[in-house]
């Protein structure tokens, strides 16, 4: 997703367009429940950052996108890292987290486990999970609340709906880009667009969590 889209215009962006109106409306109907599937929302939201890498948002500038380290340890519960740049200030490294589980139980475990995130090398953890979860997850006495603390430092950005229908959207469109009869080119093209950048508040959400 490096590959330079500056010599594409306006027009050969319409079939990406139409690709994203169809999957949008696929992905709409997702929604009647909760969305457990995290290496899915995980896999939407690293192809959306990795589309910020040397371009800054406000003061933080994205560098590179890491694995978590060591994978044994992690088993998956910290789905990857940004490696930022905040202005005049040391570099960051940033794990991000879905957690979308339904089970109280496994949320807790999870939770508890993310407390040793400074140990994977990150210093700030950014937790996604769905906004209409934050109910049940708030019933938890000691979980969210000390991961949050400001001796811990984790931040914590809900998903709305909106977030989570953009995410499985261009996940949709690139694993079907050959039904949509378009490229990772065009559709990197399509997503960089002025607009669509200025509106994509989860993304700049995230990345500017390393700034804060």
């Amino acid at each position: 997703m490096t590959i330079s889209d500056s010599h594409l215009s306006i027009a050969d962006l319409h079939p990406v367009a139409t690709a994203f109106a169809i999957e949008w409306h696929v992905s709409l109907s997702e929604l009647s429940q909760p969305l457990e599937d995290k290496q899915r929302l995980a896999a939407g939201l690293l192809l959306q950052l990795s589309l910020t890498i040397d371009r800054p948002i406000a003061n933080v500038c994205v560098e590179r996108i890491d694995r978590i380290a060591p994978t044994g340890r992690n088993q998956g519960l910290i789905d990857f890292k940004l490696i930022c740049r905040p202005v005049d200030r040391p570099q960051v490294h940033l794990g991000i987290c879905v957690l979308p589980f339904l089970d109280l139980e496994r949320v807790e475990e999870a939770c508890t486990r993310l407390l040793v995130y400074k140990d994977f090398g990150l210093d700030r953890l950014c937790l996604l999970r769905q906004d209409n979860l934050m109910a049940d997850i708030q019933q938890l006495p000691t979980c969210l609340p000390k991961l949050l603390s400001p001796q811990i430092g984790g931040r914590f950005i809900p998903l709305r709906p909106k977030d989570i229908v953009t995410i499985l959207t261009v996940l949709s469109v690139f694993q079907n880009k050959q039904q949509h009869h378009v490229t990772n080119e065009m559709i990197c093209a399509y997503l960089r667009q002025p607009k669509l950048s200025v509106e994509n508040e989860l993304i700049s959400r995230i990345v500017l969590t390393a700034g804060s």
